[in-house]
């Protein structure tokens, strides 16, 4: 139990009490405040409680007092209002790049920032945005040693995660060692995204041509610190870069089942989550199945038509019409 005589812990404890419990929905009486100090193991008198009262406010806590026969009192100030954490909440919600489990511990951490009334709340107002969740907690250790490198002017090297059809996760080329010279982090559709070139492992005429690797994909990034890093490709700006090959703006989101070969399952899981149900195509054992959400746009099937009849659309009837529809019109421009 704690110090009954102790000032100095009984003042902390007021003011844990009132951080974490109250606001200026949420106030607590004179009353209520002795009952909570005593249950922590400090009694107190309404006189000493009020002069801790006063000693936090002399201190710029902001205690406030509400109205009324039996004023409750409250801290409402702190360093994040409740719409900005829920901002912060629904960001953490959408990053595909962070497990389930780190990001419950983060929004836990960013609740413990307002009163447990104000949490509550933010309960029943969380809207999950984001679509995928990684499987991989090493982001953070990843972009970490990727911001280290850009700032000290070094490659890195690491390996690269890949997907294949009934074995699930495996190590890309056998677990080669790649190197990438990192130009910018970005993060796009609930994923980070390093941006970056690799001239020591590109054939000639393709040393500047940018790569994109997503972040929870990599796997024992290390800084390579005998070698500087490559200067960027003359012109290179992120934000163009980005809006060139990242974006897929569409219309409402409607399901389609594409087909697809078996060795693209990798492109298909960089654009949609892992746990899409694939299966087998029934007439081709190469080939695989899916039906997917997506927005219908020039984008989506600009992002089909780049494998090459690696996908195809299989249905709907109509958006498959639409597909082929914005082909012929490719052709006769």
């Amino acid at each position: 139990m704690a110090n009954r005589e102790n000032g100095r812990g009984r003042l902390l404890c007021l003011m844990d009490i009132l951080l974490k419990e109250t606001d200026a929905s949420h106030g607590l009486t004179i009353r209520e405040l002795t009952v909570k100090l005593d249950e922590a193991g400090f009694q107190v008198n309404r006189k000493t409680l009020y002069e801790d009262i006063r000693a936090l406010q002399d201190s710029s806590v902001a205690v406030e007092k509400s109205g009324g026969r039996s004023p409750k009192y409250y801290i409402e100030d702190r360093d994040f209002e409740p719409e900005e954490l829920m901002i912060l909440i629904d960001a953490v919600e959408s990053a595909g790049f962070m497990t389930e489990k780190k990001k419950a511990m983060i929004i836990k951490k960013l609740k413990s920032q307002t009163s447990s009334g104000y949490a509550s709340e933010l309960n029943e107002q969380i809207h999950y945005i984001g679509r995928h969740h990684s499987n991989n907690n090493d982001f953070i250790y990843t972009v970490s040693a990727i911001r280290r490198a850009m700032t000290q002017k070094h490659p890195v090297t690491f390996q690269y995660i890949d997907y294949e059809f009934g074995k699930g996760e495996v190590l890309k080329h056998d677990g080669m060692k790649y190197i990438l010279h990192p130009l910018a982090l970005t993060w796009n559709n609930g994923f980070y995204y390093c941006i970056g070139t690799r001239p020591e492992q590109s054939p000639e005429g393709e040393k500047d041509k940018l790569r994109n690797f997503r972040i929870d994909r990599m796997k024992k990034v290390t800084i390579d610190e005998k070698s500087p890093l490559a200067k960027p490709p003359k012109g290179f700006n992120v934000a163009k870069y980005m809006e060139e090959s990242f974006n897929m703006f569409g219309t409402e989101p409607v399901a389609v089942q594409i087909r697809f070969r078996k060795s693209l399952l990798t492109q298909f899981y960089d654009r949609f989550e892992q746990n899409v149900a694939v299966m087998q195509d029934p007439k081709d054992p190469d080939y695989l199945i899916a039906s997917v959400t997506v927005n219908v746009s020039p984008t989506f099937f600009a992002w089909i038509f780049q494998f090459e009849g690696g996908f195809t659309i299989v249905g709907p009837k109509s958006i498959r019409e639409k597909y082929q529809e914005h082909l012929r019109k490719a052709l006769e421009s």
